[in-house]
């Protein structure tokens, strides 16, 4: 060619294609941010159980905050970004590094989050399948408190609701969730003195579970003239509304602080010690968890969960 040479210029997709470059041809949302995506995300657990619809709208939103502090977002994030943001993850505001099996769970929800990112056409990339999980240390051992320290941390709660929710939640084996989540509707007062909980657990799954009569005594007295749809342990800040996770939470360890037990002390350490302890006493060792029963104990409340405070199912054939 002679004369002045032709430079040709490609232009950029975007100024051909226009912002809607970066979502796929075929597009099942109408999110058009990050946060509108995790939004969209969290409706499609709408059916889940509340407890894991707050722990995915905590875990997403810190995984966004991360994400863009890397310089990155959901159409234009890289496996670095993702990881980046996931070692960002790790450790806690103050420093302190997050337990791994805390890790684990923020990890799982974050492939959930982008592999859904991807199914719906927000993004053309999807870095789920590339991050993996780490199998984490189980210590259920440690966790489990002795029938003394048990003791010790329910006398040690304040006298009234605090004490009687820790003695409701050790006897029925209960998850923090459930606690919080109870109301005067899913208690029922049985002819021989118990108290019958109508508990909803995980994936919204009832059960039903005795607490002895004893306990039920000032569970029922406790109600006054509560209606059906109160909270058992309701708020003291809030009335009418129950207490949150994090309240429990707090409670137990100021009361574990007071007993002179392990800090680190949750309502989970007390399920635990519950079917650890039903095990130890009535069950054979080879036997589930899920069923607790006599000890044979001569005291007026026995610590193990016995005869009440066990799940309502079939003993399984030995």
């Amino acid at each position: 060619m002679t004369g002045t040479e032709l430079k040709i210029v490609t232009p950029a997709e975007t100024e051909v294609l226009g912002p809607e470059v970066d979502r796929l041809a075929t597009l099942h949302t109408n999110a058009r941010t990050d946060a509108d995506l995790l939004t969209v995300w969290l409706k499609s657990h709408a059916d889940g159980s509340a407890h894991t619809r707050r722990a995915y709208q905590r875990v997403g939103a810190r995984f966004l905050e991360a994400l863009h502090a890397a310089g990155g977002d959901l159409r234009r994030a890289t496996v670095e970004h993702v990881q980046g943001a996931l070692e960002a993850m790790r450790s806690k505001a103050d420093g302190e590094p997050v337990k791994p099996a805390t890790v684990n769970m923020y990890v799982a929800a974050v492939k959930s989050f982008l592999g859904f990112a991807h199914r719906v056409g927000f993004t053309r990339f999807n870095a789920a399948p590339l991050i993996k999980l780490k199998k984490a240390p189980r210590q259920v051992a440690q966790r489990i408190l002795g029938e003394l320290e048990v003791r010790k941390l329910i006398d040690a709660a304040n006298p009234g609701r605090d004490r009687l929710m820790l003695e409701v939640g050790y006897f029925g084996g209960l998850r923090v969730s459930e606690l919080v989540s109870l109301t005067w509707a899913q208690v029922i007062r049985r002819d021989s003195g118990e108290a019958q909980l109508e508990v909803v657990g995980k994936g919204d799954k009832v059960r039903q579970v005795l607490i002895p009569a004893v306990i039920a005594a000032r569970l029922l007295a406790s109600r006054n003239d509560a209606p059906p749809t109160a909270p058992v342990f309701e708020s003291v800040r809030n009335p009418g509304h129950a207490l949150t996770e994090r309240a429990v939470n707090f409670i137990v360890k100021a009361a574990a602080r007071s007993a002179g037990v392990n800090s680190a002390a949750s309502v989970h350490w007390l399920r635990h010690a519950h079917a650890s302890h039903a095990i130890d006493k009535w069950r054979p060792h080879h036997a589930g968890v899920g069923d607790a029963g006599a000890c044979g104990s001569q005291d007026d409340v026995c610590l193990c969960p016995c005869p009440a405070g066990r799940e309502l199912r079939p003993l399984p054939e030995d």
